[in-house]
């Protein structure tokens, strides 16, 4: 019954349709709801604008932030997907990362977030160890995962016909964990940008956490929500600018 809806418009059109709905049904509650409660749309849009002329958040919130993100997706990407590749080359590795695994996929994060202010006290070396911790496993599982479901033939004809080691990586490899490996990042990406807000909420004196503290405290809804439509857009902007580039050219080198 979509289809013939479907092939008259692009998906974008669909897309723009859903968009303009949350924004009309964010108005409604707008004028429904106290101001203090939901900031308008055309409020939240203006406190934006004013954050992005406001050198001194720039350079004290929005700066140390992406320099954290950036950090801990590191960090928490690389190392999932170096144990996701041990852990697929030998197995009594992926047995005993098994309950390790298990505990920082199912421990919420705000214990998490509590724990490591013991541990390295307030600032970034505790957001970029949070983050890395809770990203890695999203990674490790994806690319175990890919490890495992390797074509065995083609392995096996990369032994009959004495491939080096570096082509299997690269041609057999490298190509299996590509798509895992962007699945888990984007993943990884959105969660470990909201686990940098939380954290900086709880135990940092800069970033957007700690500037959506202080407008939570100061009662500034419409900044509050101009932080939260930030932090959605930081976390946008890596998926398009970053990882949907490198997920395409993934597809066109299989094809």
């Amino acid at each position: 019954m979509i289809d013939p809806y479907t092939g008259k418009l692009p998906p974008f059109a669909f897309h723009l349709l859903g968009l303009i709905l949350l924004i009309l049904g964010w108005e409604l509650l707008a004028r429904h709801y106290s101001g203090l409660v939901v900031a308008a749309p055309g409020e939240t849009l203006a406190a934006l604008f004013r954050l992005f002329k406001n050198e001194t958040f720039l350079a004290r919130h929005m700066g140390p932030t992406l320099e954290r993100i950036g950090l801990a997706l590191c960090f928490g990407i690389g190392s999932g997907a170096a144990l996701g590749v041990l852990a697929g080359f030998v197995e009594p590795i992926r047995l005993m990362l098994a309950p390790a695994r298990w505990i920082l996929t199912s421990i919420p994060g705000v214990i998490v977030v509590v724990v490591f202010m013991l541990w390295f006290g307030m600032g970034t070396t505790m957001v970029v160890c949070i983050t890395a911790t809770m990203v890695a496993p999203i990674v490790y599982v994806n690319v175990a995962d890919g490890m495992m479901s390797v074509d065995r033939n083609l392995l096996e004809m990369a032994k009959v016909y004495r491939l080096p080691l570096c082509m299997r990586l690269v041609r057999i490899y490298a190509m299996a964990l590509a798509g895992p490996l962007l699945s888990g990042a984007v993943i990884a990406t959105g969660n470990g940008i909201r686990l940098v807000v939380l954290a900086e909420m709880l135990g940092a004196n800069e970033g957007i956490g700690h500037a959506l503290a202080i407008s939570r405290s100061n009662l500034q809804t419409d900044e509050l929500y101009a932080l939260t439509l930030l932090a959605m857009l930081v976390i946008g902007g890596v998926e398009v600018l970053l990882l949907r580039p490198a997920r395409k050219a993934v597809q066109r080198r299989r094809a």
